[in-house]
């Protein structure tokens, strides 16, 4: 695909605004129902994004306010600088990739591939030449004269990605393109779309609720729950410092607890669950708060020592093996599932059934700041 961003490289050297794409609090109501609450959003030139979160969470609703498949009822929308918030999609310096990959049956690879071309009503000539040049750089040169009921799954994702891309677009709108595929090929395609979003600069906005998937792809990741931005960070900031206690259950890896601060000093906070009372970093709760933590499961070990002063026992209920990582399943005093990991081809510790006491270091330790809920 080096072709390809090569092209988009030598475009016109145009200055651009800072920004791909602005969100201002926009919001979307279908009659009583708010499907996206006041999101803001600011998108720098050249990024990945990942809107990530569960079905129903508005981030589907956002991407087609981006696209102006949707009218939002407040807020304001801008694509490089320029408000477009009640702009026609094909007046929008943007493409769509949808998750069926939405291809004509009736039309040959060659045609799809250039239908947005002819939609800007640019020459034939140019056309041809575009169109060669794309399905090269995709290497699907081969299946020009195809159309789609003779494609595989990772073919028809090719063609649509090589019709999205052909105008150029500031920004590419991917809406779970690659839900369809099976998981081998999906890796494939992940790691080809990063690698095209890195050499293009152009920003690709990818809506997904797999987790693998966002913390693979994205620079920056977008974690959506009822309609709002409950989270948005790095990958890293997203899994080692999750904000809420929403966020830090629904991403893989971590142990939520819910408590009440019982001591405040020196940084550290003395909170109260029903496992045990366990310190925990952090100033502002004050003695009374109602708060949320947790600890990711990497970080709790069986074997103890003095750093390990946040302790509790627990039994193992299953354990899973995945080759680099085994997985123990706990229930706790509280009646809550616990997971603690051990990564590498080390031997297994511990069994299903065994009753165990873990433990971890108080600074391994995450104080949500928004609500305990």
């Amino acid at each position: 695909m080096d072709a390809l961003a090569q092209a988009v490289r030598e475009a016109p050297a145009t200055a651009r605004p800072q920004l791909d794409l602005e969100l201002r609090g926009i919001r979307k109501r279908y009659g009583g129902f708010t499907a996206v609450d006041g999101v803001s959003l600011k998108v720098p030139k050249g990024r990945f994004v990942c809107l990530l979160g569960p079905s129903g969470c508005g981030k589907t609703t956002t991407l087609r306010c981006v696209a102006g498949l949707e009218d939002p009822d407040d807020g304001d929308i801008l694509i490089g600088g320029k408000e477009a918030t009640r702009d026609p999609p094909w007046e929008r310096d943007i493409a769509m990739m949808f998750q069926d990959f939405a291809l004509f049956p009736h039309m040959t690879v060659a045609k799809q591939v250039g239908f947005g071309l002819e939609m800007l009503k640019k020459p034939k000539a140019a056309i041809a030449e575009r169109v060669k040049q794309v399905l090269a750089s995709f290497e699907i040169a081969q299946l020009a004269d195809r159309k789609p009921a003779n494609l595989s799954g990772g073919q028809r994702q090719r063609v649509a990605l090589a019709r999205a891309m052909i105008t150029e677009p500031r920004i590419l709108l991917l809406d779970e393109p690659i839900g369809a595929l099976d998981y081998s090929l999906r890796e494939t395609v992940m790691l080809e779309l990063k690698l095209l979003q890195q050499r293009t600069g152009i920003s690709f906005i990818w809506v997904t609720h797999d987790q693998n998937e966002a913390f693979s792809l994205g620079d920056l990741v977008v974690v959506m729950n009822h309609a709002r931005i409950e989270q948005q960070g790095s990958p890293e900031e997203i899994l080692q410092r999750p904000a809420t206690a929403f966020v830090a259950s629904f991403v893989q890896g971590n142990n939520v607890f819910h408590g009440r601060v019982v001591r405040a000093g020196d940084g550290l906070l003395l909170v109260e669950t029903a496992c045990g009372s366990f310190l925990v970093p952090g100033r502002g709760p004050t003695i009374g708060s109602e708060v949320s933590f947790s600890v990711r499961a990497e970080l709790i070990t069986d074997l103890l020592a003095d750093p390990h002063l946040n302790r509790l026992a627990a039994r193992c209920t299953a354990v899973e093996y995945f080759g680099s990582l085994r997985r123990h399943v706990f229930e706790r005093p509280d009646g809550e599932v616990m997971k603690v990991d051990q990564f590498g081809a080390y031997a297994a510790r511990i069994v299903a059934g065994q009753r165990v006491e873990l433990g971890w270091r108080p600074q391994d330790t995450v104080l949500h700041t928004g609500s305990a809920e």
